[in-house]
């Protein structure tokens, strides 16, 4: 029987955070836009990939579970 764990990998979450924080730079708060469209864009979409990569359901076969 295979169990699905949700699995956090650091490495993931390390590129997420710069990521992150240029997303919320480059959103203007005022007009609710992106300064730069194309721009805001791209990291938006890096942004939430890196977030699903980050919290991917691991598949455990019953003999590496312990």
């Amino acid at each position: 029987m295979v169990k699905n764990k949700i699995g956090f990998n650091i490495g993931f979450a390390l590129l997420a955070f710069p990521i992150g924080l240029a997303l919320f730079r480059e959103f203007d708060f005022q007009n609710l836009s992106f300064r730069k469209p194309a721009l805001g864009m791209l990291y938006l979409i890096t942004f939430i990939v890196l977030i699903f990569f980050m919290l991917k359901k691991k598949s455990v076969s019953p003999t590496q579970e312990k």
